[in-house]
């Protein structure tokens, strides 16, 4: 029992800490890209998001989050010391899984609460957003795989060039672009992978946003009187004293 109540705490004090360093991973981290020390920052940055998302998740099922953990983050800070992009494939292909199981799991929770409630909308922007820099990692190992996976007419030098140079930025906007389906045509999947996951990402952003609103309707307070009662029982009850 204390666990119980002492979770939503953590969840909540977790929650806000994980939104923040999303909003920071997205909107500072870019700014690095070129420098000498942008691939360690992304890594180390990157490092630290996953371990905030695993925290995230219910103590039942932390276990599977750190496990996975335990597998990203040395893959991560060993691409650093080692040229070897297999590490840094293993480092997003896993660190990618970890957002996923965070951000189904802080959906769920979401969806089972049945309220509509201040944080329980930032734990649906979190999850959303974790949805997407999910799919930006694994496209980023796709382009560390094959640095032809997307084409890009105009950016060429964004992601035509060697696969370390593939600036991750560009591929967050291709994610949240595709997930959201606006589709703006500048950025195209080059090769059946990447297309099955470009056409799979767009299904399930589609997926979230109905859960979202059908969450949304069902959970919507019945209005209340002042006495904190239902108007409509509170009509019933008359009805059956005005038929006695």
């Amino acid at each position: 029992m204390p666990d119980r109540d002492q979770s939503p705490m953590m969840f909540k004090y977790s929650g806000v800490g994980l939104l923040l360093s999303i909003m920071i991973s997205l909107f500072v981290l870019p700014f690095f890209e070129g420098m000498r020390a942008g691939r360690t920052m992304f890594v180390l940055g990157y490092s630290l998001l996953l371990v905030l998302a695993a925290i995230s998740t219910r103590t039942n099922f932390r276990l599977i989050a750190v496990s996975l953990l335990i597998v990203a983050i040395p893959a991560g800070v060993g691409s650093l010391l080692i040229e070897w992009k297999a590490l840094l494939v293993v480092f997003c292909l896993v660190g990618s899984t970890v957002f996923w199981y965070a951000g189904i799991k802080i959906v769920l929770d979401v969806v089972r609460s049945r309220s509509i409630e201040f944080d329980s909308i930032l734990r649906a922007v979190t999850s959303y957003l974790l949805f997407g820099l999910g799919w930006s990692l694994t496209y980023w190992a796709m382009c560390i795989i094959d640095p032809q996976s997307f084409l890009a007419p105009n950016l060429d030098s964004e992601l035509n060039g060697r696969e370390n140079d593939v600036q991750f930025s560009t591929l967050i906007y291709y994610s949240f672009v595709t997930m959201s389906t606006l589709g703006y045509g500048d950025i195209i999947p080059n090769g059946r992978v990447t297309r099955t996951l470009a056409w799979m990402q767009s299904v399930t952003g589609q997926f979230y946003v109905a859960v979202a609103i059908a969450w949304l309707v069902s959970s919507l307070p019945k209005a209340q009187d002042m006495n904190g009662h239902d108007p409509q029982e509170s009509d019933r009850e008359a009805n059956e004293v005005d038929n006695a």
